[in-house]
Protein backbone atom coordinates (compact mmCIF):
# COMPACT_ATOMS: atom_id res chain seq x y z
CA UNK A 1 0.00 0.00 0.00
CA UNK A 2 1.24 3.72 -1.14
CA UNK A 3 1.95 5.58 2.02
CA UNK A 4 0.26 9.12 1.41
CA UNK A 5 0.80 12.54 3.18
CA UNK A 6 -2.49 12.93 3.70
CA UNK A 7 -3.36 9.81 5.70
CA UNK A 8 -0.56 10.81 7.93
CA UNK A 9 -2.28 14.08 8.93
CA UNK A 10 -5.60 12.13 9.14
CA UNK A 11 -3.89 9.69 11.72
CA UNK A 12 -2.46 12.17 13.47
CA UNK A 13 -5.86 14.33 13.89
CA UNK A 14 -7.53 11.31 14.28
CA UNK A 15 -5.34 10.38 17.37
CA UNK A 16 -5.18 13.95 18.94
CA UNK A 17 -7.81 15.06 20.71
CA UNK A 18 -6.79 18.90 19.99
CA UNK A 19 -5.16 19.30 16.63
CA UNK A 20 -8.05 19.59 14.76
CA UNK A 21 -9.39 22.43 16.94
CA UNK A 22 -5.90 23.99 16.64
CA UNK A 23 -5.55 24.15 13.24
CA UNK A 24 -9.67 25.56 13.13
CA UNK A 25 -8.70 28.20 15.61
CA UNK A 26 -5.43 29.44 13.29
CA UNK A 27 -7.39 29.59 10.13
CA UNK A 28 -10.19 31.35 11.63
CA UNK A 29 -7.66 33.94 13.05
CA UNK A 30 -5.69 34.24 10.12
CA UNK A 31 -8.59 34.46 7.37
CA UNK A 32 -11.88 36.26 9.28
CA UNK A 33 -10.27 39.94 8.22
CA UNK A 34 -10.52 39.10 4.61
CA UNK A 35 -14.35 37.91 4.41
CA UNK A 36 -16.84 39.74 2.49
CA UNK A 37 -19.09 41.76 5.05
CA UNK A 38 -22.45 40.69 3.12
CA UNK A 39 -24.27 37.97 4.35
CA UNK A 40 -21.93 34.86 2.04
CA UNK A 41 -19.05 36.52 4.50
CA UNK A 42 -21.15 36.42 7.45
CA UNK A 43 -22.39 32.75 6.61
CA UNK A 44 -18.72 31.98 5.90
CA UNK A 45 -17.66 33.41 9.22
CA UNK A 46 -20.17 31.16 11.01
CA UNK A 47 -19.30 27.69 9.36
CA UNK A 48 -15.93 28.41 10.36
CA UNK A 49 -17.03 28.88 13.92
CA UNK A 50 -18.79 26.12 13.77
CA UNK A 51 -15.66 23.79 12.74
CA UNK A 52 -14.51 25.52 15.89
CA UNK A 53 -17.23 24.53 17.77
CA UNK A 54 -16.93 20.89 16.17
CA UNK A 55 -13.14 20.94 17.14
CA UNK A 56 -14.32 21.25 20.72
CA UNK A 57 -16.40 18.63 20.66
CA UNK A 58 -13.76 16.33 19.26
CA UNK A 59 -12.07 17.21 21.85
CA UNK A 60 -14.64 15.84 23.95
CA UNK A 61 -14.94 12.66 22.40
CA UNK A 62 -13.79 10.16 25.23
CA UNK A 63 -15.93 11.32 27.22
CA UNK A 64 -19.56 10.55 26.50
CA UNK A 65 -21.41 12.74 29.07
CA UNK A 66 -19.32 16.17 28.93
CA UNK A 67 -19.78 14.84 24.74
CA UNK A 68 -23.63 14.56 25.70
CA UNK A 69 -23.65 17.73 27.10
CA UNK A 70 -21.69 19.97 24.44
CA UNK A 71 -23.35 18.33 21.72
CA UNK A 72 -27.09 19.61 23.15
CA UNK A 73 -25.35 23.26 23.33
CA UNK A 74 -24.26 22.97 19.73
CA UNK A 75 -27.60 21.44 18.66
CA UNK A 76 -29.14 24.87 19.88
CA UNK A 77 -26.12 27.17 18.77
CA UNK A 78 -26.72 25.99 15.19
CA UNK A 79 -30.33 27.25 15.69
CA UNK A 80 -29.51 30.14 17.07
CA UNK A 81 -26.82 31.45 14.17
CA UNK A 82 -29.31 30.09 11.83
CA UNK A 83 -32.07 32.18 13.54
CA UNK A 84 -30.24 35.40 13.06
CA UNK A 85 -30.50 35.22 9.81
CA UNK A 86 -34.10 34.80 9.57
CA UNK A 87 -34.68 36.91 12.02
CA UNK A 88 -32.07 39.52 12.00
CA UNK A 89 -33.16 41.58 15.09
CA UNK A 90 -31.33 42.63 18.15
CA UNK A 91 -32.99 40.64 20.57
CA UNK A 92 -32.35 37.04 18.54
CA UNK A 93 -28.92 37.78 17.37
CA UNK A 94 -28.08 38.71 21.26
CA UNK A 95 -29.63 35.36 22.35
CA UNK A 96 -27.53 33.54 19.60
CA UNK A 97 -24.27 35.37 20.91
CA UNK A 98 -25.10 34.01 24.25
CA UNK A 99 -25.39 30.59 22.80
CA UNK A 100 -22.47 30.35 21.17
CA UNK A 101 -20.48 31.68 24.58
CA UNK A 102 -22.10 29.10 26.59
CA UNK A 103 -20.36 26.46 24.53
CA UNK A 104 -16.97 28.06 24.09
CA UNK A 105 -16.92 28.44 28.20
CA UNK A 106 -17.98 24.48 28.58
CA UNK A 107 -15.53 23.70 26.19
CA UNK A 108 -13.08 25.78 27.04
CA UNK A 109 -13.68 24.79 31.35
CA UNK A 110 -13.12 21.14 29.81
CA UNK A 111 -10.29 21.80 27.66
CA UNK A 112 -7.92 23.70 30.38
CA UNK A 113 -9.00 21.12 33.36
CA UNK A 114 -7.75 18.24 30.98
CA UNK A 115 -4.53 20.45 30.55
CA UNK A 116 -3.88 20.86 34.10
CA UNK A 117 -4.66 17.67 35.41
CA UNK A 118 -1.74 14.89 36.45
CA UNK A 119 0.12 13.02 33.75
CA UNK A 120 2.56 13.15 31.05
CA UNK A 121 3.22 16.34 29.14
CA UNK A 122 2.70 15.10 25.68
CA UNK A 123 2.25 17.64 22.33
CA UNK A 124 -1.43 16.96 22.69
CA UNK A 125 -1.51 18.68 25.72
CA UNK A 126 0.92 21.54 24.47
CA UNK A 127 -2.12 21.64 21.46
CA UNK A 128 -4.85 21.80 24.49
CA UNK A 129 -3.11 24.66 26.06
CA UNK A 130 -2.48 26.61 22.84
CA UNK A 131 -6.22 26.16 22.15
CA UNK A 132 -7.27 27.15 25.39
CA UNK A 133 -5.81 30.26 25.62
CA UNK A 134 -6.89 31.03 21.92
CA UNK A 135 -10.47 30.06 22.90
CA UNK A 136 -10.23 32.96 26.03
CA UNK A 137 -9.53 35.72 23.20
CA UNK A 138 -12.75 34.25 21.42
CA UNK A 139 -14.78 33.74 24.44
CA UNK A 140 -14.33 37.17 25.24
CA UNK A 141 -14.76 38.59 21.68
CA UNK A 142 -18.78 36.93 22.23
CA UNK A 143 -18.47 38.86 25.55
CA UNK A 144 -17.55 42.40 23.82
CA UNK A 145 -20.47 41.51 20.97
CA UNK A 146 -22.91 41.05 23.40
CA UNK A 147 -22.15 44.15 25.64
CA UNK A 148 -21.82 46.29 22.30
CA UNK A 149 -25.62 45.03 21.47
CA UNK A 150 -27.05 45.12 25.47
CA UNK A 151 -24.97 48.80 25.34
CA UNK A 152 -24.58 50.21 21.95
CA UNK A 153 -21.28 52.26 22.21
CA UNK A 154 -19.65 50.38 24.50
CA UNK A 155 -16.52 51.01 22.19
CA UNK A 156 -14.71 54.08 21.14
CA UNK A 157 -13.52 52.11 17.59
CA UNK A 158 -12.10 55.39 16.64
CA UNK A 159 -14.08 55.90 13.36
CA UNK A 160 -16.81 54.90 11.58
CA UNK A 161 -18.69 51.81 13.05
CA UNK A 162 -16.81 48.74 11.33
CA UNK A 163 -19.71 46.24 12.07
CA UNK A 164 -22.56 47.07 9.51
CA UNK A 165 -26.55 46.25 10.16
CA UNK A 166 -27.66 42.85 9.12
CA UNK A 167 -28.42 43.16 5.31
CA UNK A 168 -28.58 46.47 5.00
CA UNK A 169 -31.21 47.31 7.74
CA UNK A 170 -31.46 49.39 10.93
CA UNK A 171 -31.49 45.79 12.59
CA UNK A 172 -28.86 44.74 15.33
CA UNK A 173 -25.32 44.00 13.52
CA UNK A 174 -24.56 40.51 13.33
CA UNK A 175 -22.12 39.48 15.78
CA UNK A 176 -20.22 37.60 12.93
CA UNK A 177 -18.75 40.36 11.86
CA UNK A 178 -16.91 41.22 14.88
CA UNK A 179 -13.73 41.84 13.38
CA UNK A 180 -12.93 44.72 16.41
CA UNK A 181 -14.16 42.94 19.21
CA UNK A 182 -12.05 39.71 18.15
CA UNK A 183 -9.08 42.23 17.40
CA UNK A 184 -9.47 44.00 20.84
CA UNK A 185 -9.77 41.05 22.41
CA UNK A 186 -6.22 39.25 21.01
CA UNK A 187 -4.92 42.35 21.40
CA UNK A 188 -5.99 42.96 25.38
CA UNK A 189 -5.33 39.33 26.28
CA UNK A 190 -1.95 39.71 25.01
CA UNK A 191 -1.79 43.38 26.92
CA UNK A 192 -0.47 44.65 23.94
CA UNK A 193 -2.58 48.07 24.41
CA UNK A 194 -2.74 49.46 21.11
CA UNK A 195 -5.34 51.75 22.21
CA UNK A 196 -7.20 52.21 19.56
CA UNK A 197 -10.04 50.81 20.25
CA UNK A 198 -11.36 52.14 24.13
CA UNK A 199 -13.96 50.21 26.16
CA UNK A 200 -16.26 53.35 27.13
CA UNK A 201 -18.60 51.90 29.58
CA UNK A 202 -18.12 50.88 33.04
CA UNK A 203 -19.14 47.05 31.83
CA UNK A 204 -16.49 47.04 28.96
CA UNK A 205 -13.54 48.77 30.96
CA UNK A 206 -14.16 45.97 33.84
CA UNK A 207 -14.64 43.21 31.29
CA UNK A 208 -11.24 44.83 29.55
CA UNK A 209 -9.46 44.82 32.58
CA UNK A 210 -10.81 41.38 33.80
CA UNK A 211 -9.22 39.80 30.30
CA UNK A 212 -5.79 41.39 30.71
CA UNK A 213 -5.68 39.45 34.49
CA UNK A 214 -6.54 36.39 32.87
CA UNK A 215 -4.16 36.59 29.52
CA UNK A 216 -1.72 37.45 32.20
CA UNK A 217 -2.58 34.66 34.97
CA UNK A 218 -3.05 32.11 32.32
CA UNK A 219 0.95 32.36 31.15
CA UNK A 220 1.93 32.22 34.38
CA UNK A 221 -0.02 29.47 35.99
CA UNK A 222 -0.60 27.31 32.90
CA UNK A 223 3.30 27.22 31.76
CA UNK A 224 4.30 26.35 35.07
CA UNK A 225 2.01 23.76 35.66
CA UNK A 226 3.07 21.89 32.55
CA UNK A 227 6.96 22.65 33.87
CA UNK A 228 5.70 21.07 36.71
CA UNK A 229 4.26 18.77 35.52
CA UNK A 230 7.50 17.67 32.96
CA UNK A 231 10.17 17.68 35.95
CA UNK A 232 7.80 15.47 37.92
CA UNK A 233 7.32 13.36 35.30
CA UNK A 234 11.47 12.94 34.51
CA UNK A 235 11.63 12.36 38.39
CA UNK A 236 8.99 9.28 38.27
CA UNK A 237 6.87 11.19 41.10
CA UNK A 238 3.40 12.14 41.41
CA UNK A 239 2.52 15.62 40.86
Amino acid sequence: MTWHPTFHVLRVIRRSRYLFLLIALSILLVAYPFWGRDVIGLATFDIMLWSVLLGGLWALHRDPRLLGIALSLAVTVVVGNVATYLYPVREIVLVSCLLDLALLIFVTAIILRHVVEEGRVDADRIFGAVCGYLLIGLTWALIYGALDLIQPGSFDLGGPPAIPTVAGTDAAPHFADMDPMLYYSLVTLSTLGYGDIVAVTRAARSFSALEAVVGQLYVAVVVARLIGLQILAGRGERP
